[in-house]
């Protein structure tokens, strides 16, 4: 990924707003891979301070999205000298797997070191990258001498510890310890280095030696012997403490250092004080106290190196990475959890600063964390194990607060507000200020706004309307001033949705089966838009049956359209017409009932009017639906009432089926005097309506 070093003097006060919104956009065309961001931290030998950069115009800061995080280095804002600058982040260029030692970071003369596996990489205070030194397989710790002029390397892989001038980058001699091979970590106290070494875990041939990097030839002093792996080392002040690693509970060594000979001045039990998994020490200028950083318990600690006693803890989490400014007043974690990077005042262990990356996925790794002045610089890894470097300037300024509230949901194309206050720490009101403001979707997609102006209290209101349907949130930035920290606010995700439509459909009148059916409708968007020309999907579902497509209709461009069918059946028929959406309106639909006349049948009867009992009566007839046959092989009811000198007696006759032209007919015998009345009854179906007739015969009984 590129990131641009945005430097004050790579935009010139004259650049109109114009000018300024055309490098915002050729930047965000740059911020394209959406690597995850890992913090990752590794610690930095006590590095002397350098002095604060000249403050910029420019707001660059660390942004992420969901599960992806985006870097967006984007606002340029209008001139204003007393600023605060704000947080940024630089690719490094390389990436390094999470099990090698190394990461670590050092400062010295205006320089940042970066071990990053075979080489290392040089960055200026502003974190922009700069050189490159190489040929240093496996290197790990580094340490600045405490004038920066110089920096040493553990290269693990050469058996090596390399002096590098850090003026030139040049590789001024390497030390040979291939006597105490695979150095890894270091610490350095004066001119006296203490070097952690030893190939393999639990061999027991791990330990610590030490010597005076003034020498020209060193000569070496074997501190500890026999230990699992490489410990940890923190040395200053005449005091050295050595953490125990590859062990659980682990202990802390201190060894007073302060003589021509070494001695263990005590131990701070693991198991005593519950230490699990050390991952960071720190140590005071003067010895007098250790700060320690073990995976358990969920805290850092500090410790009396005399009476190997407890201090105070600092923080509810466990911290990966841990530093010292070079007076010893304050605290510097990189933690395991939010927030991500933490400032204490040693003395009382208050909070003075955080630093939350917005990733979910963060955590400090050991050794990446260093402090120059009043900015703090930490190694980041990405989830491709992408190597990045975080500024945190003014770190010692006290915050402003800056809260944003958004709504839950919103609309797109609709006017938003979203609400905030910026107050200084004491919630007292900082007056009128201007903010910057940046609109966020998914996928690192960043859209800079119209700057807002706080009232007199601090408050102020955002107006916006999204441009798109998706997940949106919103970033205010304040710049600062030379009294309080630049400070941000996010609001929470919320869902903007789409806009809003709907179909409407009115059927023609008395519709009947076989007739063609028109509806008629309207496609509406919301706000009043005309649709154009869309197509709509038509449906139709009869009685007892499922849904089942019938021809696309396209509205015209008011959105009107008409849709044409001929009912197959009579009953109730639902019709149903939708529309799948587009990017900005919701897909809608409209059910509509038909109530749809069945066809009128008719069924005549004719036959003779008169018999003799004993006839056989023939009578015939015809169903006709309007000029259809209602059904093919259409089936007839037949009954015969008789009345008759005994009363009347009702009999069902066999049923008759109608021809191809609707004709039936059928027989019976008159076998005795009376009335007969034939009754035919066609039951209808789902087309066609119900039809009965009769035929009545008077019948004379014989003769005697």
């Amino acid at each position: 990924m590129i990131d641009p070093q945005l430097h004050p003097e790579c935009y010139p006060s004259s650049l109109t707003r114009d000018h300024r919104h055309g490098l915002i956009v050729w930047l965000l065309a740059l911020v394209n891979d959406f690597e995850g961001i890992m913090l990752s931290t590794h610690r930095l030998d006590r590095a002397s301070s350098s002095p604060r950069p000249a403050t910029i115009r420019l707001a660059r800061r660390l942004l992420t999205l969901c599960t992806v995080p985006i870097i967006a280095a984007g606002l340029i804002v209008a001139q204003a000298p007393a600023a605060s600058a704000a947080d940024s982040k630089t690719d490094l260029g390389v990436s390094l797997p999470s099990n090698l030692r190394s990461g670590d970071i050092a400062a010295g003369r205006d320089k940042l070191f970066v071990s990053a596996a075979d080489r290392i990489v040089v960055a200026n205070t502003q974190g922009s990258v700069t050189d490159t030194i190489h040929d240093l397989p496996g290197v790990s710790e580094l340490a600045s001498a405490a004038d920066g002029s110089r920096l040493y390397a553990a290269v693990r892989g050469a058996n090596q510890v390399a002096e590098i001038n850090t003026a030139t980058l040049a590789i001024t001699r390497r030390i040979d310890l291939t006597a105490y091979p695979c150095p890894s970590t270091m610490s350095l106290s004066g001119s006296r280095l203490y070097v952690g070494y030893g190939c393999s875990i639990y061999d027991n041939k791990n330990g610590v030696v030490s010597f005076d990097v003034s020498a020209t030839e060193p000569e070496f002093t074997q501190v500890e012997t026999g230990l699992f792996s490489p410990p940890l080392l923190a040395a200053a002040g005449g005091t050295l403490a050595v953490g125990i690693t590859g062990r659980t509970p682990s202990d802390l060594f201190i060894y007073d250092v302060s003589g021509a000979t070494v001695t263990r001045r005590g131990v701070i039990s693991g198991v005593t004080n519950d230490l699990s998994n050390p991952s960071d020490l720190a140590i005071t200028p003067d010895g007098a106290t250790l700060f320690s950083a073990f995976g358990y318990p969920y805290r850092v600690d500090s410790w009396d190196t005399t009476a190997m006693t407890h201090v105070r803890s600092y923080g509810t989490q466990s911290g990966s990475a841990i530093t010292l400014n070079p007076d010893g007043s304050r605290l510097v974690g990189g933690m395991a959890r939010r927030p991500t990077v933490e400032m204490f005042d040693v003395a009382t262990a208050e909070k003075t600063f955080e630093y939350t990356h917005q990733a979910d996925e963060v955590s400090a790794v050991p050794g990446g964390i260093a402090i120059s002045g009043t900015t703090v610089f930490v190694v980041l890894r990405g989830l491709l194990d992408r190597l990045y470097l975080a500024r945190l300037p003014d770190v010692t300024l006290p915050p402003a607060t800056l809260s944003l509230t958004a709504p839950e949901r919103a609309t797109v194309l609709e006017p938003l507000t979203l609400t905030g206050r910026l107050t200084s720490p004491d919630g007292s009101a900082l007056g009128i200020q201007t903010l910057s403001v940046i609109r966020q979707r998914p996928y690192g997609i960043m859209e800079s706004l119209p700057e807002v102006t706080t009232a007199e209290d601090g408050t102020f209101t955002i107006t916006d309307t999204p441009q798109a349907v998706d997940w949106h949130r919103y970033e205010v930035v304040w710049e600062g001033t030379s009294a309080f920290r630049w400070s941000t606010a996010w609001s929470p995700w919320f869902t903007v949705d789409k806009r809003s439509s709907s179909i409407t459909v009115t059927p023609s009148p008395e519709p009947a089966v076989f007739e063609p059916l028109t509806l008629t409708g309207r496609l509406t968007l919301a706000g009043g838009s005309a649709p154009g020309a869309q197509r709509l999907a038509v449906s139709r579902k009869l009685p007892g049956d499922v849904k089942k497509p019938l021809t696309e209709v396209t509205t015209s461009d008011d959105g009107t359209f008409t849709v044409t069918d001929t009912p197959p059946v009579g009953g109730v028929i639902y019709y149903e017409v939708s529309w799948a959406g587009d990017s900005i309106y919701s897909s809608t639909l409209a059910w509509h009932p038909v109530t749809v006349a069945k066809r009128q049948t008719t069924l005549t009867l004719s036959g003779p009017e008169k018999a003799v009992a004993g006839d056989q009566l023939e009578v015939s007839g015809k169903l006709d639906g309007g000029g259809r046959l209602p059904s093919p092989n259409a089936v007839l009811t037949v009954q015969r009432t008789f009345v008759g000198r005994e009363g009347t007696i009702r009999r069902a006759l066999p049923n008759v089926t109608v021809s191809d032209d609707g004709s039936f007919s059928f027989t019976d015998t008159a076998s005795d005097g009376g009335e007969y009345t034939y009754s035919v009854k066609w039951v209808g179906d789902s087309t066609f309506m119900t039809a009965e007739a009769t035929h009545v015969v008077t019948v004379r009984g014989r003769p005697s």
